[in-house]
């Protein structure tokens, strides 16, 4: 396979990976909320919240080092540094299991907001989440290894079963009338079933282990992955902070309703840090041959391509958020519209994955540095808006403290291209694009709101079919979308990596 339409393929999964993902996330919440009472779902959430953040302590950056490694070692030695990896992870999965363990007996201390009966409840479950970590951990890197492997079919398979388990998991005893409890133990068992079907998967894909790895090779990976693995624990606890700040400071019942207001938006979101994750082998590459022109060209090309989607979707978003919202998660979560279109503001500056070319300079402190700073923005900001505001003021804390935390990283993405902080994007493009979004989405809002008042189903799929239409014609008459464009999103919606 030509190296180009490799990186290219490699990359149309990874981005499909990450957005089915957060489609099967998004689904699974609108499921709960229509199933469960809201403190029923605050439980749910709250324990889903530790899962997640003990999942990415554990993980350390190893799964992200797959990547780098992979083409480094010596081909005989990959099959074993692959299982090095694997046996890594379920060690700090371990970690991971006791430190959720131990936590349940501080439930009662911080859910001190929350009802006797659900600080009880989430208590008893949150050891059965602990023990889901563990199975899951060590299969973390399963769909990196693939990918490194050119298994790209493979990757995207293993990504739609990981997705499909957990939504069944969760939602089918639930939708079956069992109570919640009964749902987190179906979690248990499908993550016995996946770390057995993972492990069977690797080892039919990858070559007959040949050579072990050295000692040498492993802390190598250890020092490169940790600062990593760090970084993106800190970037994970910024993910959450505001929700555990609610969860700390209010009732059950609003921390179901701001955790419905600060869902992502399936798509928008996880392709930066796809296309990023990525890229970054090329990144190294350009830097390791000084060939800062060309770096600069795929930085700003990436970011460009990301830009078409990311902002017009984003735009779409704000503009129907209170149908958005309702449509999903019902009238009952009616409140979570504004704290939704506040918070989806943030998403306007994710056009990249802004650590993967501090990683390509080597300066992964710099990540550390610029996570830290966004989760002492985030958490005293939260703080200090919460108790003076309730969750639309957490909504605008994130805000403030994204966009503070994005000058801090141009700036410093700007000392080692060596090009002033406001050259690092391509405003120029960026702004066009950010242009006709708005001026569109605008559109939208005066058609939907007064010209013709629809609501529902109805009118979001009206909105969003006119959106993209007059989006699509504006930009092809400015320029801003290719040909080529659409023909790469065409082949992408029909799915031509996973057949």
């Amino acid at each position: 396979m030509n190296p180009k339409d490799s990186l290219a393929e490699k990359t149309g999964v990874v981005v499909f990976s990450r957005i089915f993902t957060t489609f099967v996330e998004l689904g699974t919440v609108i499921a709960l909320t229509r199933l469960l009472v809201e403190t029923d779902f605050a439980i749910i959430t709250f324990l889903l919240l530790i899962y997640e953040t003990a999942k990415y302590v554990a993980t350390l950056g190893f799964p992200d080092s797959v990547f780098y490694f992979f083409e480094r070692v010596a081909k005989d030695t990959r099959t074993g540094f692959a299982y090095m990896t694997c046996a890594i992870m379920g060690a700090t999965g371990t970690l991971a299991w006791l430190v959720m363990t131990l936590f349940a007996f501080f439930v009662p201390d911080f859910l001190s907001k929350w009802s006797a009966d659900d600080i009880a409840l989430t208590q008893s479950l949150l050891p059965i989440m602990a023990l889901v970590v563990l199975l899951e951990v060590p299969t973390w890197p399963i769909s990196n290894i693939m990918l490194a492997a050119d298994r790209q079919k493979d990757a995207s398979w293993y990504q739609l079963f990981n997705g499909v388990a957990m939504f069944s998991a969760l939602v089918l005893p639930t939708f079956m009338g069992y109570s919640i409890d009964v749902a987190i133990y179906a979690l248990l068992i499908v993550s016995v079933i996946r770390f057995f079907i993972s492990f069977y998967w690797v080892w039919k894909i990858l070559p007959p282990y040949e050579k072990r790895p050295d000692r040498a090779l492993m802390k190598e990976q250890i020092a490169f992955s940790v600062p990593i693995g760090i970084s993106a624990l800190v970037a994970r606890i910024n993910r959450y902070a505001d929700k555990f700040i609610v969860s700390y400071f209010l009732a059950a019942e609003t921390f179901a309703i701001y955790a419905v207001g600060a869902q992502e938006i399936p798509i928008v979101r996880v392709i930066p840090f796809a296309v990023g994750s990525v890229l970054i082998s090329r990144f190294v590459q350009f830097h390791k041959d000084d060939m800062r022109e060309e770096l600069k060209s795929l930085w700003y090309k990436g970011i460009e391509k990301v830009s078409l989607i990311v902002l017009p979707l984003t735009m779409f978003f704000i503009a129907v958020g209170t149908d958005y919202v309702t449509l999903l998660f019902g009238d009952t979560y009616s409140a979570a519209a504004l704290p939704f279109q506040i918070y989806t503001i943030t998403v306007l500056i994710r056009v990249t994955n802004y650590g993967s070319i501090l990683q390509a300079f080597g300066d992964t402190k710099g990540i550390l540095k610029m996570s830290l700073n966004l989760m002492v923005l985030k958490i005293s900001l939260g703080i200090a808006f919460t108790i003076w505001f309730g969750i639309i003021g957490t909504a605008v804390s994130s805000v403030l403290a994204h966009g503070i935390n994005w000058i801090l990283y141009l700036r410093r993405i700007g000392t080692h291209m060596s090009i002033p902080w406001y050259e690092v994007l391509p405003f120029p493009s960026y702004l066009r694009i950010l242009g006709v979004s708005s001026g569109v989405a605008a559109l939208i809002w005066v058609l939907k709101t007064w010209v013709f008042p629809l609501t529902g189903l109805v009118a979001l799929s009206i909105s969003l079919v006119l959106y993209l239409v007059l989006f699509i014609v504006i930009g092809r008459m400015t320029g801003i979308i290719s040909a080529s464009d659409l023909t790469y999103l065409k082949d992408w919606f029909r799915l031509k990596f996973l057949f």
